[in-house]
């Protein structure tokens, strides 16, 4: 069981499962070769797979370059590139 923290719930640190995280990518072309995390830098180690999201050009395009990657610590992490925006995002699933 885990112990209340008796912290008062406050509505603006919540945010929806799954949902992106904005972070710091360090790229060379279009290729991430590092990322902060929390405050701690990681180096791309390799790139195991890319692919390209198109949709919803009758609404609100999304453009997005999604990358598969093993970082230096070993953990594999999916991060994608918003090119509508030029933005980069964590996407945990």
């Amino acid at each position: 069981m885990v112990p209340n923290p008796r912290a008062q719930a406050r509505p603006d640190r919540l945010r929806p499962l799954n949902a992106p995280l904005a972070i710091a990518v360090t790229a060379e072309g279009q290729r991430p070769r590092s990322l902060v995390i929390n405050r701690q830098t990681r180096q791309v180690e390799r790139v195991q797979d890319t692919w390209i999201i198109e949709d919803e050009w009758w609404r609100q395009p999304i453009s997005r370059q999604y990358f598969a990657l093993l970082l230096d610590d070993g953990t594999r992490r999916t991060v994608y590139h918003d090119r509508a925006a030029d933005a980069w995002f964590l996407q945990d699933y």
